[in-house]
């Protein structure tokens, strides 16, 4: 793959991220998240009076012992977080001089990847295609080796127009189970039709932001259609010349994931 033009600063740019996720746990084994099921885990969250059908071998003895009725001991389970990047790959998005959207995208995705892998979470890729080019599927996985990869996928990927069929296609029977997982949509708007209805029921298991650059200097800026989205899935407008990896560090500060 030939690389873009200012790899290596955009590398060097990456490195200088501020992480929000720095912390990895001993072993690697447990997300840094904190799950909302209250459970077995490695977090304390609190002692409670026992009630009938608790598990006996979470009985906090020596508390017992002291109050002189049984006692639980109550923990927080973490998960890994998953994230998805959700890439529309219109053919307006690969147009702009110096800066196109998808070279925006790109950036943002390389953030992501450089984040997941503080965190030991996992990274996954959907690109829609048309009539002539498939879509584009790649699972999550954790490790910076997974994310070069993605990256070198998305960069390879050419201009195609989705249609509702290729976003069901690209999507298919994901987030049908589990719950929250973080959808990010990278698009000016141009590709989106057509999404909204499979977005929908996502949005109510799975967190989803629609990341929109905007290009200040056009004075004729097309004005897409709108997509129709639910006000379940939180929009971020920025500007296309803005640094892109330090507007996500700030946003993730912020609490943004």
């Amino acid at each position: 793959m030939t690389q873009p033009r200012h790899w290596n600063r955009f590398l060097a740019r990456l490195r200088r991220l501020p992480l929000r996720l720095r912390r990895v746990l001993p072993g690697g084994t447990e997300g840094l998240h904190p799950s909302k099921l209250k459970g077995s885990g490695l977090t304390f969250v609190e002692n409670r009076p026992y009630v009938p059908g608790d598990d006996p071998r979470a009985i906090n003895w020596p508390l017992t012992a002291r109050v002189g009725s049984p006692i639980i001991k109550r923990f927080e389970s973490s998960r890994e977080l998953i994230l998805w990047l959700v890439v529309d790959p219109s053919p307006s998005m690969f147009l702009g001089d110096p800066v196109s959207p998808m070279r925006w995208a790109l950036e943002i995705s390389g953030a992501a990847m450089a984040t997941m892998n503080a965190g030991q979470d996992r990274l996954g890729l959907l690109v829609p295609g048309d009539g002539r080019t498939p879509a584009l599927r790649i699972a999550p996985k954790r490790g910076r080796g997974a994310g070069l990869h993605l990256l070198e996928a998305l960069v390879e990927r050419g201009p195609a127009i989705p249609t509702p069929a290729s976003w069901q296609q690209a999507i298919g029977h994901w987030g049908e189970h589990g719950k929250g997982h973080r959808i990010w949509i990278l698009s000016n708007g141009a590709g989106l039709q057509g999404l909204a209805p499979f977005l929908k029921p996502l949005a109510a298991r799975h967190r989803v932001v629609w990341f929109r650059p905007e290009n200040p200097h056009l004075k004729h800026a097309p004005n897409w259609p709108e997509p129709g989205f639910s006000a379940a899935i939180e929009r971020q407008v920025w500007d296309l010349f803005d640094d892109p990896v330090l507007k996500l560090g700030a946003w993730l500060k912020g609490g943004g994931a």
